[in-house]
């Protein structure tokens, strides 16, 4: 890449193009991804999810850091978002779905979500 340029490396171009045919050509892999979301979003008490990104808050950094390695235990690579990216007792996890992501994955991470909130005291 190109340090302190405002253009974008000729490979991320390509790529975003080449994703642009995809999406033309396969629209119900974006509705398989919704629909992921959006499963996820119901087990674990949330029906308001309306992106392939959904945050689940954990309040304190360390909290968070500490779920995201529980789940990374577990096979899931779980970003956790921390200040100063958001405001002190907001951090959270962030969790992205595509359509390649199985409806079993997807419930076994929603009930390790739910044990990792409880046991860190948070309700959802």
């Amino acid at each position: 890449t190109f340090v302190y340029a405002t253009g974008l490396p000729p490979g991320v171009l390509a790529a975003a193009l080449a994703a642009l045919d995809v999406m033309e050509a396969e629209p119900e892999l974006g509705q398989k991804a919704l629909a992921n979301v959006r499963l996820f979003g119901s087990l674990i008490g949330d029906d308001n999810v309306e992106s392939a990104i959904v945050p689940v808050r954990f309040g304190e950094a360390d909290v968070a850091m500490q779920a995201s390695a529980t789940l990374a235990r577990q096979g899931f690579l779980v970003t956790a978002i921390r200040p100063p990216t958001v405001p002190a007792g907001t951090a959270r996890l962030r969790f992205t779905f595509s359509a390649a992501h199985s409806e079993h994955d997807i419930r076994r991470l929603a009930n390790l979500v739910l044990e990792t909130l409880a046991a860190a005291g948070i309700a959802k």
